[in-house]
């Protein structure tokens, strides 16, 4: 059991690292925003953000499907074959990402109003829009090449990568904001810069050949591209479900509370994104352990990884929640010091960020599912967290119990998808299966 905590922290730890310094340049580069442009700047930001979300959810989905089904080759000692796996997501990515990048910069303000942004969000939106996805295949591929060369064995170089486009950005958004008082399109270009370093340095994987990996121009397979979609389908749905629900609850919040409503919940979305970026880290961690075993046919391995992941999940959100519960008012303060904005934002976060203790859970299942193959219950739980339950409650709940029901719908939304699992777990009682074929669903009871 160490030596498997040792592989785990091996993969878990710079992916965690990673992932949280990721997040942490979010809440930075909201921060300047918010002191630096102002509540309004926020506000245009988290209208845009179904549209930049997708564009990440795109690239997470060939990019996960793909390195679960790289890592499943590695397995069966097939790395020619995985070699090109990489290689076709790669092509994928660049092809539909480049795409939306593309009509994004072309039709920014027609996409702002159709993402219900106010007259007086409409400008910053559009411009924070044009100028963020003029760097989408920066983003795109920044995100793609560190999951791929950490699952070639280099998870340093990918936890480094992610820290240098931190920095990047960082150092770029208070020069751009403070300096040449560039506003909200200073934001979008520091980050699009950060994410280009991000980039550069990741190909010294390739160039150094320090791994199984190579570069060259791929074999094209109807069947595997189909199966990295397939594998990746889950992730795209857990990615791009914060950007359907942050549209729901927009178009919500606009109406019974207004714009200091929308701004507040930019700063629970800052927030937020530090604490998914915690569990994801440590879902990707354990997902090249899950893939080399399950492609090995070590199903007791992968089952102990599995538990491993759920352990360390659902503790560091306890963690993390009491964190939120005690200083929760000092750090909204960061972004941005009106009292009233202040208030209303901590009153709210303490009810929304109580989701995140049940998601925790939730999210290792659907990676457990993902990284071996089992993309149908995957889906099952992806949608019905991000597409059915969440979006039923907003709609329903502040109807029966006012605004705080606004907040308390992501609660319920996790806490319907948690009974799901344990359900498919205690009555359906899947288990792994050596054919590759069929996946158990993961159990609370296992964990």
């Amino acid at each position: 059991m160490k030596s498997l905590w040792k592989e785990f922290m091996k993969y878990a730890v710079p992916s965690v690292i990673g992932m949280m310094v990721s997040a942490l340049y979010i809440v930075v580069d909201g921060i300047f925003v918010g002191r630096g442009v102002g509540a309004s700047a926020l506000a245009s930001i988290n209208v845009a953000l179904p549209i930049t979300t997708l564009m990440i959810a795109i690239t997470m989905m060939i990019t996960m499907g793909g390195a679960a089904v790289m890592s499943i080759k590695f397995g069966e000692n097939k790395y020619e074959e995985g070699n090109n796996i990489f290689l076709q997501s790669l092509f994928l990515i660049i092809a539909i990402t480049g795409v939306v990048s593309i009509i994004s910069v072309i039709f920014p303000e027609q996409l702002a109003r159709m993402l219900g942004a106010s007259d007086e969000l409409l400008k910053g939106t559009a411009e924070y829009l044009r100028y963020y996805m003029l760097f989408g295949l920066g983003f795109s591929g920044s995100l793609a090449l560190s999951a791929f060369v950490r699952n070639d064995g280099n998870p340093n170089l990918a936890m480094i990568s992610l820290i240098l486009g931190a920095v990047t950005n960082i150092a770029l958004d208070y020069t751009f904001i403070f300096i040449f008082n560039l506003g909200i399109i200073g934001a979008a270009v520091a980050s699009g810069l950060g994410q280009l370093s991000s980039v550069f340095l990741l190909l010294t994987h390739f160039l150094r050949k320090r791994g199984n990996l190579k570069l060259y121009m791929p074999k094209l397979k109807k069947q595997e591209l189909i199966r990295i979609i397939r594998a990746g389908t889950p992730e795209f749905i857990v990615q791009v479900s914060p950007a359907v629900s942050v549209f729901a609850f927009n178009q919500v919040i606009i109406r019974r509370i207004g714009e200091i409503g929308i701004a507040g919940f930019s700063i629970i979305g800052y927030i937020s994104a530090v604490l998914l970026a915690l569990f994801i880290g440590i879902s990707q961690g354990i997902q090249p352990l899950l893939s080399y075993n399950y492609g090995k046919g070590d199903y007791e391995k992968v089952k102990k990884v599995f538990k491993i992941g759920v352990k360390t999940n659902f503790t560091a959100s306890l963690i993390i929640y009491g964190i939120l519960l005690l200083f929760g008012e000092k750090i909204i303060s960061i972004f941005n010091g009106d009292r009233i904005l202040v208030k209303l934002t901590y009153e709210a976060m303490i009810i929304y960020a109580f989701s995140f203790v049940i998601a925790s859970i939730n999210i290792v299942n659907v990676t457990y599912h993902q990284s071996t193959e089992n993309s149908k219950i995957a889906n099952i739980i992806s949608t019905s967290r991000g597409m059915i339950f969440t979006i039923l409650a907003i709609i329903i709940l502040p109807l029966i119990i006012g605004d705080i029901g606004i907040w308390i719908s992501i609660i319920l939304g996790e806490l319907l998808t948690l009974a799901l699992i344990i359900y498919l777990s205690y009555v359906k009682k899947v288990d792994i299966k050596p054919n590759h074929k069929e996946i158990a669903v993961c159990s609370i009871k296992s964990a």
